[in-house]
């Protein structure tokens, strides 16, 4: 076994371990805002195995996907939780503006 297929496994099981990891967090957490955190987690995990198949092929066509990949979810990830989170704020407290210490009407 080379160095790159024991490093491969290695991020395959570590991305792996994160996506179990957050699905077992968006299960158990009880409120919709814990859940978009534990959400954000996978996204690391797809990076561990984009990168795991670019230790492996090495820069080639698969490694190249492999590594735009990652990088999309680098950069798609925390800009969906700001949405998720943004839209869930003011469907909870109405305006986004709001202060958050403002008293909210209906409770």
């Amino acid at each position: 076994m080379t160095w790159r297929s024991a490093l491969s496994v290695v991020l395959v099981c570590l991305g792996a371990g994160l996506g179990v990891v957050a699905t077992l967090g968006v299960t158990v957490m009880r409120d919709w805002q814990d859940r978009v955190h534990y959400a954000g987690l996978s996204a690391i995990g797809t990076v561990l195995i984009g990168l795991s198949v670019l230790v492996r092929e090495s820069f080639s066509v698969i490694g190249d996907k492999a590594l735009a990949t990652a990088i999309v979810m680098l950069v798609a990830s925390p800009i969906a939780s700001h949405v998720i989170m943004r839209s869930g704020r003011e469907r909870t407290l109405g305006d986004w503006r709001r202060q958050v210490d403002e008293e909210v009407q209906g409770r």
